[in-house]
């Protein structure tokens, strides 16, 4: 049975393998020397990214939408924070 979260989650891995095209791009364009250590941590990233997203809307469908958006909040500072770390790392040498 197709419903709206098989549907979402089509779309997502759709978009998570140009995700990957992107990644590669642009870590070759700004000329980062990656490692297999550095995509890890990156994919590490990513996948927090979906499964924080995945939660929180899962709870507003749910019907606990004080919850999830508590969660988008709280995963977005969380992730931002992370995300610049995430870079410094990158931009190491």
């Amino acid at each position: 049975m197709i419903t709206n979260f098989v549907i979402f989650a089509f779309v997502v891995g759709l978009l998570t393998g140009a995700v990957v095209v992107g990644a590669v791009t642009w870590a070759k364009d700004l000329g980062l020397l990656m490692n297999w250590w550095k995509w890890f941590l990156s994919v590490l990233w990513y996948f927090l990214l979906l499964f924080l997203f995945f939660a929180a809307f899962t709870f507003i469908g749910e019907g606990e939408a004080a919850a999830g958006w508590k969660i988008v909040g709280i995963s977005a500072v969380l992730l931002v924070i992370l995300g610049v770390g995430l870079l410094r790392i990158l931009k190491a040498k």
